[in-house]
């Protein structure tokens, strides 16, 4: 009685609580006192929560039908429950409290002072909330006082006068994260679609998320909650969430190991991993950026013009000039002078060979000793350099390489292929114009020279300059920017005869990726030097009988003693007689040139066709429609009339084969006509006959007069080479898109090699780039065998 008075003594000391009092006046004290408490905490909550705690018409209507649907065994349970309640008002007397304090109607029923020294109004259980014996028979006194302690304190944290504050989880970026997200969903898993987590990841507490406790549930029934959920509650929910916690505990407890084997992984253990992915991944990028470190990309300029750069024998520096980097005269081989005369080209392999301080490439320097075509002689023997224009002196993008092989005649002749700084700029390539010996100097083959080494061999020395030239450029080169594994040869009439000759020397095939031959010759040594005595005259003239004699002459001498037959060129006249002179400074020295081109070129053919493009080497022809002018024959007579024209062809072999008449319904009896004559027998149709019979190779043709390439001017044997280089005469708008045509085939070549546009055998160059169906005068002259035995001769 003395507790039950107590209970009685602590019901609520305001006015309201007396008022509400009265009303329940009937009661006993502790019944009355009960009902009283449960009316003023539930209008506590509607005063605290409009939203979640303000019950409508509509909702209280719904809770009259929800104790319709009541299951039999909640109305019995109920009804016991109101019989004890009964019976304790009519005994007067109260049964002694339980040990745990008091259980859930007195933990609800009891006070607490906030530190702020409010008065709290606890939280009350609805009658129907207390849990009877045998109600939850899976539930232990652990668990109820966990769920008792648990409203404990959320009644502790809510305050009357203050907004409740909102928990935020340190940690909670890390449930966004799309890669933790992806381990979290569920998947089907087996027959019955069960769906399963991917990994079975337990969270620690502090990583876990709290769900805030919704007021409705504190306010309400266990019947109300359960009719939510729609299941029956037999208790083993609170059962399992208790397990997850406690699961979560002991996944932080196991060593990496154990699970690793049970699959319960953790927050911690995937931020291990991200970081450890993320420092090999650092460690990973350091060594390719270790691996790739060198030079700097770009070499820093000295007083504003001069650039510096390295190569095998030592540094060497150019000047920067028209937006590019020149290295003028570069030694690549050790000087032909004194007892290396009328020897192979030795590289500069040796450090004896080179230089100490650094090389000054400012100057050009000489050309090889020679004759230009007005019988004048210029040169030093001592001449085996090289010049390097290049955009960029750098290590990273390197670019493709244009090696320049120029001469008129293997006697000597200054070429237009010469380096262009405007186009190394705006087309991105590297130009290299070596040096190389001509005339005697180059190509002088006796059996006095032969004698004098082991194997027997001589002649040919101009070939081994320029495969010296290229190997300086495989080991060199990128140190110019340039890259050595694409390296195109531009050879211009002897100069394309010679890189001609280089397709089939076995030593060269991996020095070069490409070539581009310009009106070459398509005479080439046949027989063994052995069996050719076309050099005993010089060896008559000179009166040496050993290479001692041949190595002591001065170079006048060695000049004067070169016969002038030797000399000539017949790639503008029209031959005159059935037998012509054939002079070639070629032979098949066995060593350097040991079959005849057309056996190599048709092994490389048939190579291209079993598929092993590594051997073959792409090859392009051309030439130009006028390759037969000079102004030596255009000035020979002031006014060329047809009778002229008609006179010369007549006197030619073309007239001794009666062939006058069938030739003029292809040309005109103009000197335009005749230049196109000339050219097409000397230069164009061998060349058609080389790329269609022996090759199957691309090959071009620039259109002069009647092509509408250049007006009603002339395409001279220059004008390819001349619109690739950019010194062309471009004045008329034909001329400059004939020019931008040919670089556009030309570059592209270069970058790619191959052509643009579909494959064809024949193109013809004017304004545009178009396939050449035919050439009918040049298959005249083919079925007349007048091609191509009487192709020039460089």
């Amino acid at each position: 009685m003395k507790r039950l008075n107590s209970l009685c003594g602590r019901v609520g000391n305001t006015a309201t609580e007396a008022s509400v009092k009265d009303f329940f006046g009937g009661l006993s004290c502790c019944v009355r006192d009960n009902f009283a408490q449960l009316f003023l905490l539930n209008q506590y909550k509607l005063n605290q929560k409009n939203e979640d705690t303000n019950m409508s018409t509509l909702d209280i209507n719904k809770l009259d039908n929800d104790d319709e649907n009541k299951t039999p065994d909640k109305k019995q349970i109920e009804a016991e429950e109101k019989e004890v309640m009964l019976k304790i008002e009519d005994n007067s007397e109260v049964p002694d409290e339980k040990s745990d304090g008091g259980g859930p109607v007195k933990a609800a029923l009891s006070g607490d002072i906030t530190e702020q020294g409010r008065e709290v109004k606890p939280k009350f259980i609805p009658i129907g909330a207390i849990k009877m014996p045998g109600f939850f028979t899976k539930n232990s006194d652990k668990e109820k006082s966990k769920d008792e302690d648990d409203i404990q304190k959320d009644t502790e944290n809510e305050k009357t006068d203050e907004e409740p504050k909102i928990k935020h989880n340190r940690l909670q970026f890390l449930h966004t994260c799309p890669f933790t997200q992806f381990l979290h969903k569920p998947r089907n898993d087996g027959e019955g679609g069960e769906r399963k987590r991917i990994f079975n990841i337990k969270y620690p507490k502090v990583f876990q998320k709290r769900s805030e406790i919704n007021p409705e549930a504190t306010l309400a029934s266990m019947e109300t909650l359960e009719d939510k959920l729609d299941t029956p509650n037999d208790g083993m929910e609170n059962v399992k969430l208790e397990m997850d916690a406690e699961e979560g505990k002991v996944a932080t407890k196991l060593p990496l190991k154990e699970r690793i084997r049970q699959k319960k992984f953790i927050i911690d253990d995937i931020v291990v991993c991200v970081l450890a992915l993320l420092v090999l991944l650092a460690v990973i990028i350091g060594v390719v950026m270790g691996a790739r470190a060198g030079p700097p990309a770009e070499r820093p300029l000295r007083l504003g013009r001069f650039k510096e750069t390295i190569t095998t024998c030592g540094p060497v520096e150019g000047i920067l000039d028209e937006g590019v980097y020149k290295f003028n005269n570069i030694p690549y081989a050790v000087p032909p002078v004194g007892d290396k005369r009328f020897t192979y080209a030795q590289p500069l392999n040796n450090i004896s060979m080179c230089w100490n301080n650094t090389y000054k490439a400012h100057e050009p320097g000489p050309l090889c000793l020679q004759f230009l075509e007005n019988g004048t002689i210029i040169g030093e023997e001592d001449c085996l350099n090289l010049d390097v224009v290049t955009p960029h002196v750098r290590y990273d993008s390197p670019l493709p390489i244009v090696m320049l092989i120029g001469a008129n005649s293997l006697a000597g002749g200054i070429s237009p292929a010469q380096p262009s700084a405007l186009y190394a700029r705006t087309k991105e390539v590297v130009f290299v114009r070596p040096n190389f010996r001509l005339g005697a100097f180059g190509f002088l083959a006796l059996d006095i020279l032969s004698n004098s080494k082991y194997p027997a061999t001589s002649g040919n020395y101009a070939l081994s300059d320029l495969i010296a030239a290229l190997q300086w450029v495989k080991y060199n080169i990128e140190h110019f920017g340039g890259d050595p594994t694409s390296v195109t040869l531009l050879g211009h009439r002897a100069g394309a005869t010679l890189a001609a000759a280089l397709t089939t020397v076995t030593r060269a095939q991996k020095l070069y990726s490409r070539v581009w031959l310009s009106s070459p010759s398509v005479i080439f040594p046949g027989e063994p030097q052995d069996q050719t005595q076309k050099y005993e005259q010089f060896k008559q003239r000179s009166k040496c009988n050993d290479i001692g004699c041949l190595q002591r002459m001065s170079t006048t001498e060695i000049l004067s003693a070169t016969p002038e037959v030797w000399l000539g060129n017949n790639v503008g006249t029209l031959p005159v007689a059935a037998e012509e002179f054939q002079h070639s400074w070629l032979v098949l020295d066995g060593d350097y040139l040991r079959v005849h081109a057309y056996e190599s070129w048709h092994s490389q053919k048939e190579a291209k066709k079993s598929g092993k493009d590594k051997i073959f080497k792409p090859m392009v022809f051309g030439t130009t429609q006028h390759s037969g002018h000079s102004d030596l024959l255009q000035k020979k007579h002031l006014n060329w009339t047809s009778e002229l024209v008609e006179k010369m062809v007549n006197d030619s072999i073309i007239g001794q084969k009666n062939l006058t008449a069938a030739v003029f319904k292809h040309f005109d009896k103009s000197y335009t006509g005749l230049a196109e004559l000339i050219s097409s027998l000397r230069t164009l149709c061998p060349l058609v006959s080389l790329a269609r019979l022996r090759l199957s190779a691309p090959m071009y043709v620039v259109m002069g007069a009647g092509g509408g390439a250049l007006g009603s001017g002339i395409a001279g044997i220059n004008a390819d080479v001349e619109a690739i280089l950019g010194t062309f005469d471009s004045e008329t708008p034909e001329q400059r898109r004939y020019m931008a045509a040919m670089q556009q085939l030309f570059y592209y070549f270069v970058w790619h090699g191959t052509l643009p546009g579909p494959e064809t055998s024949l193109i013809t160059v004017a304004q545009d780039l178009l396939p050449l169906h035919g050439l009918p005068a040049c298959d005249l002259l083919i079925q007349e065998d007048l091609v191509p035995r009487y192709a020039h001769i460089d």
